[in-house]
């Protein structure tokens, strides 16, 4: 039986039954799933974004952030952190994403309330992790702002995610959104006097703010207290 396509920007071929959450998971991880690019399928919506990372306000950001929150992750035993790549899926709040950094607390994975699963049962092959991490990271792009400011948040808090890191560099100033649960969305966390965003799923405060080397460009240090 033939298959009918979507084709988006002549690169990416969407297959017809991939526009619900069941059929998207299948061709994800099929053999016609483009391995370049991010693609996201959001309350029926599937996003694609085709363009490469911008280094000084984006892969430089990503790479400081995993680098210092993993670090105190394993430092104090709080729990495991999952890289950009790993990809989310939730199906009560009907998203799968591939975020920019999740962690997961000792509590959630014991309990099961986030767990990685396997596509294929018994394989060992862990390739999705299902349901609410504690926490995620969105880093915003000139292509994805409307995803992650708008349809990623909304989905997000219908997943049950605590909190949700919302950050911008790519303007004159850091855009640092530390978003927790109010009780209809996420809410703004208001900065203490030293600039210090407080985090309740990391139990610490933190700062990031970056330094311009004429060589190496923006050098971004997360700050935690």
């Amino acid at each position: 039986m033939s298959t009918a396509y979507i084709s988006f920007e002549e690169q990416v071929r969407i297959p017809s039954d991939a526009f619900d959450l069941p059929g998207f998971r299948r061709w994800v991880h099929s053999d016609d799933y483009p391995e370049r690019g991010k693609i996201s399928f959001i309350d029926g919506e599937i996003v694609v974004d085709l363009s490469p990372e911008e280094i000084s306000s984006h892969a430089s950001l990503k790479l400081a952030l995993q680098t210092k929150l993993n670090s105190m992750v394993i430092e104090h035993h709080l729990g495991k952190c999952y890289p950009d790549g790993v990809l989310l899926i939730n199906e009560s709040a009907n998203v799968s994403n591939e975020p920019d950094f999740m962690f997961c607390s000792i509590e959630a994975l014991r309990s099961r309330r986030v767990q990685e699963r396997e596509i294929v049962e018994d394989s060992r092959r862990f390739v999705e992790l299902a349901d609410s991490p504690d926490l995620v990271v969105e880093l915003v792009s000139r292509t994805s702002v409307r995803k992650d400011t708008k349809l990623l948040r909304d989905r997000y808090y219908a997943a049950g995610i605590g909190e949700y890191w919302l950050i911008d560099a790519r303007g004159e100033e850091i855009d640092f959104k530390l978003l927790k649960r109010g009780k209809s969305g996420y809410l703004e966390t208001t900065p203490d006097a030293d600039g210090f965003l407080r985090s309740t799923v990391l139990n610490a405060s933190f700062q990031l703010t970056r330094t311009w080397n004429e060589i190496l460009g923006f050098e971004y240090t997360l700050r935690d207290r």
